[in-house]
């Protein structure tokens, strides 16, 4: 058994994961309230002009917490998955049997409900589609979708899944020096690049930089974070100090938070992604101290294990219940921090709920919300 497992935890599982799922699902809950209660893709400016710097503070913070669960997410699956062992194209199709499929049609259960979620509740204003039959079976052929926006996590990782076999077989045979060339391709292309073009626009310097050897080519900037998960699982950064990986995590989050207030500030509209090279970063440090702190974890191993192991449910379930509110719940009269921790806490509470109420029913449990 790890040295990193819980005492008290499941069998088979390690702490440091659940930790790191409980606090990933709280910050994608974030990034969506904090999304509904905020201008973060238009009128960025105007906002920072009339609404009291406080908020603003607030508001940043959210949009550099809310960005770290899909890249903690990520190097969960690179710790759990790309350490498993395959030698042969029977293993794949083990894997694909196995894990592939069940989120595939787990997937496609949520593309189901969502679909007729949006056509019973959405506000005439939200756009609902094509209507009927048809627009359900082309968003489930991933085509012209009507789905929720957070849906597009599922293609994302259903390509993941799709060559995280054929990465594990890869290394068997080639050591981290070998990978180093086109994984620093990749961070160039879909990271460093467009973070210098967004900071040229910002800045009003006449500038972009156009680089050709495109990461489309390979793979995408998302598989950046699934390798950074199973380098820093295998012990990557065991070298450095703890106070080093703190202060690693606290600065790269503070530059975060300082870019994103800086462009808060310009015309020019910039919201923090996945492609921003220092939240790349900041996750990285941010993974290494769950794996060190989780052993010193004495109290509440019950409830993160449980918010961990319902984490998946509750990704699914908060934007029915956040979107909801969003149509039909009069709070956008309230302070901005108090709306977003509102949409937060109902959202979330409001899924556990549901999720603890379904699960007992099996084929929820398996299909709906993933649960092991």
């Amino acid at each position: 058994m790890s040295e990193l497992q819980a005492a008290g935890t499941p069998r088979g599982r390690e702490f440091y994961l659940d930790a790191a799922r409980a606090v990933a699902i709280l910050s994608i809950s974030m990034n969506h309230a904090v999304n509904r209660t905020y201008q973060n893709f238009g009128s960025q400016y105007y906002e920072f002009i009339i609404i009291p710097r406080a908020s603003t503070v607030v508001k940043v913070f959210a949009i550099v917490f809310g960005h770290l669960g899909v890249p903690l997410f990520l190097m969960i699956s690179g710790a759990l998955l790309l350490r498993k062992n395959m030698s042969d194209e029977g293993d794949v199709r083990r894997f694909y049997r196995h894990n592939l499929l069940p989120l595939l049609i787990t997937t496609e259960v949520w593309y189901v409900l969502m679909y007729w979620f949006i056509q019973a509740f959405a506000l005439p204003t939200e756009d609902t589609g094509s209507g009927g039959i048809g627009g359900m079976l082309s968003t489930m052929l991933f085509v012209n979708q009507t789905t929720m926006d957070s849906m597009w996590y599922m293609p994302m990782i259903l390509c993941l899944y799709l060559i995280i076999p054929l990465c594990c077989i890869l290394r068997k045979h080639v050591s981290y020096k070998v990978l180093a060339l086109p994984t620093l391709l990749v961070f160039l292309s879909e990271m460093v690049i467009p973070n210098l073009n967004a900071y040229f626009k910002l800045a009003d310097i006449d500038m972009e930089l156009e680089f050709v050897l495109r990461a489309s080519n390979l793979f995408s900037m998302y598989f950046l974070y699934v390798l950074a998960g199973y380098w820093i699982s295998q012990g990557g950064m065991k070298r450095l100090k703890t106070w080093m990986v703190a202060a690693g995590a606290a600065l790269s989050f503070a530059f975060c938070w300082g870019f994103q207030y800086y462009a808060c500030g310009k015309p020019e509209t910039f919201s923090l992604d996945y492609d921003f090279a220092m939240l790349l970063v900041c996750a990285m440090f941010t993974f290494e101290l769950f794996r060190r702190a989780a052993p010193h974890i004495k109290h509440g191993r019950g409830a993160i294990t449980y918010l961990a192991r319902i984490s998946f449910g509750v990704y699914f379930v908060h934007i029915l219940i956040m979107s909801y509110l969003e149509w039909h719940v009069y709070y956008h009269s309230w302070p901005r921090p108090a709306a977003m921790l509102f949409l937060e806490a109902v959202s979330v509470g409001g899924s556990i709920a549901v999720i603890a109420l379904l699960s007992r029913i099996p084929a929820c449990r398996k299909y709906l919300f993933m649960i092991k």
